[in-house]
């Protein structure tokens, strides 16, 4: 399916759950895309459904499940579509239970994370503060406080990041 700027575009495929249906689905995405339409508000979901990435639509009721259960990208949840008897009339139900929630490493202070991506500022940003240090002992006029050594040592650093 082309777009409007000519490129190529590929629709997930969509989960519909047939009565009496379960599902366990994982979340790809924190939240959802959420708009009005003729029936009401909708809320559009990226799942994860075996190994597969899908559209899942849901009412306002399911939505308020998932948020009030902090479900958040990686998080697993299971829906079951259930048929019910009201009167004469047979209606579903969307039934929901949290299955996992992706564990979030906590951090701990003073311990550096064990992989940090190099993007090279970490660099820029350490010989920035020494420049910052050599250039206020060359200034031995003045009396300077770390607060004045971190700012030139920003300046330096803005200056360094943006050539």
């Amino acid at each position: 399916m082309a777009n409007g700027n000519g490129t190529q575009t590929q629709n997930k495929p969509k989960l519909e759950l047939a009565l009496n249906e379960s599902a366990t689905l994982k979340l790809t995405k924190d939240k959802p895309y959420s708009g009005e339409n003729s029936f009401g508000a909708y809320y559009l979901y990226s799942v994860a459904h075996e190994g597969i990435e899908k559209a899942f639509f849901t009412s306002g009721d399911l939505h308020q499940k998932i948020v009030e259960a902090g479900l958040k990208a990686g998080d697993e949840f299971r829906i079951s579509k259930t048929a019910v008897q009201n009167g004469k009339k047979v209606t579903a139900r969307m039934d929901f239970e949290v299955v996992s929630k992706a564990v979030v490493p906590a951090s701990q202070p003073g311990v550096m994370p064990t992989e940090v991506p190099d993007d090279g500022f970490r660099d820029i940003m350490e010989q920035s503060l020494r420049d910052a240090i050599e250039a206020t002992k060359a200034v031995n006029t003045v009396q300077w406080d770390v607060d004045s050594i971190r700012s030139i040592a920003l300046t330096i650093f803005i200056q360094r990041a943006r050539s």
